[in-house]
C-alpha cells in the first residue's frame, strides 16, 4: 500500500472538530462508551460550518456531535499532548471513514442517518418535555433576528433578546439542581448556551447589578 494512501493520525481532522454522531454510533452511547455529557447538539436553525461546502450555513436538522476541549473545537477524546484518541479502537463512524487525502467515503455519508436527541431519549421522557420548551422559547433563528433588530436600536427585540438569555440560563440550572443529573448533559439538551451562540455573532453579554447586559460590538449596550 502506498504510504500517501494511510492515516498518519496526525490530529488535524481531530482538531478542527470532534464528528457527528449517526445511527452506527449508536450501541456507543447506549453501552456508555460515550456518554451524553460528551455530545453537544448544534439545533436547527443554528448556523454551523459546512464541511462538503466549506462554508458556514443555518443546519436544516440537528446534529450531535462529541463536544471540543480546551474552549475549543478540538475533540473532546483527543490528547494534543500524546497525538492520540482516547477511543480510537471504538471510534464513531465519522471517524473511521474520514481519510483527508480522499474525503469520498465521508462525503457520501456525512448527511445520512445521523443521530438527534429524540433518538436517545425514549418516547415520554420527562425531558423532552423541557426540550422542547426550550427549543420554541430559543429557537436559533428567533436568537439571530432578535439580535439584528436589537442592533438597529429596536427596543422591543432588546427586550426580547434578554428574556430568551435568562430563560436559557435558568432552565440549565434548574435542570442541573432538580435531577441527579450533571451540568454537563445541558449542552445535549439545550444546545450550547445562548451567550456561547451570541457571541458568534459578536455579541458579548455581561451583568450588571443583577441585570443582563450586551454588548453588540460597536460599543452598543
Amino acid at each position: 500500500m502506498n504510504s500517501h494512501d494511510t492515516c498518519k493520525r496526525c490530529g488535524d481532522c481531530c482538531r478542527s472538530g470532534g464528528p457527528a454522531l449517526h445511527r452506527q454510533d449508536l450501541p456507543l452511547i447506549q453501552d456508555g462508551t460515550i456518554p451524553l455529557a460528551d455530545i453537544v447538539t448544534l439545533r436547527a436553525g443554528e448556523r454551523a460550518y459546512d464541511q462538503p461546502s466549506q462554508s458556514l450555513k443555518p443546519l436544516d436538522s440537528e446534529i450531535l456531535k462529541l463536544k471540543g476541549r480546551d474552549a475549543t473545537w478540538t475533540c473532546i477524546y483527543y490528547s494534543p499532548e500524546g497525538r492520540a484518541c482516547g477511543m480510537y479502537d471504538s471510534r464513531p463512524i465519522e471517524c473511521e471513514l474520514l481519510f483527508c487525502r480522499d474525503t469520498a467515503a465521508i462525503t457520501a455519508m456525512y448527511d445520512k442517518e445521523r443521530l438527534a436527541r429524540a433518538d436517545l431519549l425514549p418516547a415520554g421522557h420527562p425531558l423532552l418535555e423541557l426540550v422542547a420548551e426550550h427549543d420554541a422559547k430559543c429557537a436559533p433563528q428567533a436568537l439571530e433576528e432578535a439580535v439584528k433588530a436589537a442592533r438597529r436600536g429596536d427596543a422591543e427585540a432588546g427586550a426580547a433578546l434578554k428574556e430568551m438569555v435568562v430563560f436559557d440560563q435558568e432552565m440549565r440550572r434548574l435542570v442541573a439542581e432538580r435531577s441527579a443529573m450533571s451540568r454537563d448533559i445541558t449542552e445535549f439538551l439545550f444546545g450550547r448556551p445562548l451567550r456561547t451562540l451570541l457571541r458568534t455573532m459578536n455579541v458579548n453579554v455581561y451583568e450588571v447589578g443583577g441585570s443582563i447586559r450586551f454588548d453588540f460590538g460597536t460599543g452598543e449596550k
